[in-house]
């Protein structure tokens, strides 16, 4: 037996049977027309929502801290539709491993931008597409890829199916998955004049880290972002993406002047400004239940009001 194959044997086991479930359900619900998985999208992340109230809850304390003048109507209807968007994100994902290019193309309605990669690729070089997580980041990447070829850096799942299925998708739609651990590789894929996605926009703390503001707040953050720039003379082009209801509208900002500086708190700021201008644009799309501000002093996610 193959050694790809054994590996896949221990899928078969009881351990993965309800995943598996989930797996043929969404194989079968991207069958539907687009606007139909949209639906079924939403209508699933309400499940969640109704399920996770421990998600639900971390989601309303993150935009509560970040929009303080929201009414908490205003709050837990936003978490809400952000349980919507992120329904759909499992939809989107689902597409993105088993749908063709012929199906997945039309729904890019909008790209800017390309003019500013392919001036820097002739120039010769590396380029560091800066973004942030949001719910459709695995669509408009598959979408991206299309246009551009990148190298995401990606953290390893904890789910080995899941893993499977992620690694085998995105090294299928780029140049190659780069783990956001190997720091040499990413070094030396810039050097070479590659194209690296990176989003740097969760909780950090330790080594190559600092409190910055985030919509006012103080976040553990992580600044690598300048110190891989510094060491691979690589251009800093902000990519932001946004899902609309007739499809998907991809941007690529001119690359940062006067980046990295010195100062490297300063320029991880400067990133945040950009994230946040992106996340009011499109609110429910940010991905609201990862605990942004945990161990932040005198912040706590205690249960939601």
């Amino acid at each position: 037996m193959k050694k790809d194959e054994t590996q896949f044997s221990q899928f078969l086991t009881p351990r993965y049977w309800l995943l598996w479930i989930w797996l043929i359900f969404l194989r079968l619900a991207i069958l539907f027309p687009y606007r139909i998985q949209l639906g079924i999208g939403r209508i699933l992340g309400r499940v969640i929502h109704r399920i996770a109230p421990g998600r639900v809850s971390v989601a309303r304390i993150n935009i509560r801290h970040c929009y303080p003048d929201k009414s908490e109507q205003a709050v837990r209807q936003l978490a809400l539709r952000h349980f919507e968007s992120m329904g759909i994100s499992f939809l989107e994902t689902a597409l993105c491993w088993w749908a063709p290019s012929s199906k997945l193309n039309p729904l890019l309605t909008e790209i800017k931008g390309l003019e500013h990669v392919r001036r820097l690729q002739q120039e010769g070089r590396g380029i560091i597409l800066l973004g942030a997580h949001f719910t459709d980041m695995e669509i408009s990447l598959r979408l991206l890829s299309q246009h551009v070829a990148f190298a995401p850096v990606y953290r390893k799942m904890n789910n080995p199916l899941l893993e499977h299925y992620t690694q085998k998708g995105r090294s299928k739609n780029t140049a190659g998955a780069i783990p956001k651990e190997n720091m040499k590789q990413t070094i030396r894929h810039l050097r070479n004049g590659g194209i690296l996605w990176f989003a740097p926009d969760q909780q950090h703390q330790g080594s190559h880290s600092a409190l910055v503001n985030f919509f006012g707040q103080p976040a553990h953050s992580a600044t690598a972002t300048s110190d891989i720039a510094r060491i691979s003379q690589a251009a800093v082009v902000p990519c932001w993406f946004r899902r609309d209801t007739d499809g998907y509208r991809l941007e690529l900002s001119a690359p940062l002047d006067n980046f990295p500086t010195d100062d490297v708190v300063a320029d991880t700021e400067r990133y945040h400004q950009l994230i946040e201008a992106q996340i009011d644009r499109c609110p429910e799309q940010y991905l609201w239940v990862h605990k942004r501000f945990k161990d932040v002093p005198g912040f706590k996610y205690d249960k939601d009001r």
